[in-house]
């Protein structure tokens, strides 16, 4: 027989229910101890104390009776993933993230592992070996070696190990993406994107967004009321798990000015999308997002990047989202008269030297300061 259950407002992991013999409570909750998570259901209790007396008892027996040692890597890891994400630590990407990076990387090689059994040299030589076999960038690699040590020095903290195993390790990689771009090929891209019959509507305008610094969730998450008069708003982000969310940082909100092509083409895409929403009974609000496909649903993460292959593929140019950011940042920072401040708020970076590490400076724009250097001797 199925209950409708009601939390105690004394202690919520314990609920009351009616049955036909009357009032009676259980105890329901899940719990991480030593690493290891416990779920927890006993019901039948005729009394709320009773309930808790009896939680209180299952509670020591499992601080009791739990072997540290035997704790292996997955159990842990997953506990330590679930944790972060219950108390607010992590936002649901970075948990899909990291819980994904431990379950297809990791917990291969090193999952059945006990905690205490990793050792540093073990660990060493598989991951020079991994990153190698695997073509990680140096960026990558020391992203997922410092994923996985914070989870060691977590366990640390909670008693499972002694010592971090991994701390200090050595990191190799191979050197990242190059996102230089030359005018020539600037053009080759601009010329494609601006007039290629292959791209719609819909991806021409994504392609140019990614053009004035835009970021790929913020292009995916704009919405009618965020284009007024010549600029778009970022406060929304569609991630690449199809959640709403908050942009990456309180920076990253902000309006973002519109050049006349990328004006034109959002216009043109809205007047599309309002088709495509009353093709399918629904009236356009400005809750809704201006990317749908033909169902008046919003678009895929790997949309964007699919209309990027494209671009690649028939320009013979390797370019992608992101690496727009960095050409469009190498360009506003080679304009004289420019304010720094202006480019790192359009980019949504808080500080200017992150939009002067997007720059990458050019060929041409070393050949012009030579030519302004020898002409000052």
């Amino acid at each position: 027989m199925r209950y409708t259950y009601n939390k105690e407002r004394r202690d919520p992991q314990i609920q009351s229910y009616t049955t036909t013999q009357g009032k009676k409570w259980r105890i329901k909750f899940s719990i991480v101890i030593k690493g290891r998570k416990h779920n927890i259901e006993k019901q039948g209790f005729i009394s709320f104390d009773a309930a808790r007396s009896e939680k209180k008892n299952l509670l020591n027996n499992l601080e009791s009776g739990i072997n540290i040692s035997n704790v292996t890597v997955r159990e842990y890891f997953e506990a330590y993933c679930e944790e972060n994400l219950n108390n607010g630590s992590w936002r649901y990407p970075t948990y899909k993230r990291n819980s994904g990076l431990f379950k297809n990387h990791f917990f291969p090689k090193w999952g059945s592992t006990k905690m205490s059994d990793v050792d540093r040299w073990s660990y060493q030589i598989w991951f020079t070996s991994y990153t190698k076999e695997k073509d990680f960038s140096l960026h990558t690699a020391r992203n997922f070696n410092n994923t996985i040590s914070t989870a060691f020095n977590n366990a640390v903290l909670n008693d499972v190990i002694v010592k971090n195993p991994i701390r200090k390790i050595k990191v190799t990689g191979r050197q990242p993406r190059n996102t230089a771009m030359t005018r020539t090929e600037f053009e080759t891209i601009f010329s494609f994107i601006k007039s290629s019959p292959e791209l719609s509507t819909h991806e021409r305008t994504m392609a140019l967004l990614t053009m004035i610094g835009l970021r790929h969730e913020e292009i995916d998450g704009i919405k009618l009321k965020y284009v007024k008069d010549n600029m778009i708003g970022v406060f929304e982000v569609l991630n690449s798990h199809s959640q709403i969310t908050e942009p990456k940082t309180q920076s990253s909100k902000r309006w973002v000015p519109m050049t006349p092509i990328v004006e034109e083409y959002i216009n043109r895409t809205i007047q599309e999308s309002k088709i495509i929403y009353a093709q399918n009974k629904i009236i356009m609000s400005d809750d809704d997002f201006i990317f749908v496909n033909h169902l008046a649903k919003h678009i895929s993460y790997n949309d964007l990047s699919n209309v990027f292959h494209l671009i690649s593929s028939k320009t013979g140019i390797h370019v992608w989202p992101h690496k727009m950011r960095h050409v469009f940042s190498t360009i506003a920072f080679g304009i004289e008269g420019l304010n720094p401040r202006d480019i790192a708020n359009i980019l949504g970076h808080s500080k200017i030297d992150m939009s002067l590490y997007y720059n990458n400076g050019t060929d041409e724009g070393k050949i012009a300061a030579m030519k302004k250097i020898g002409d000052s001797f």
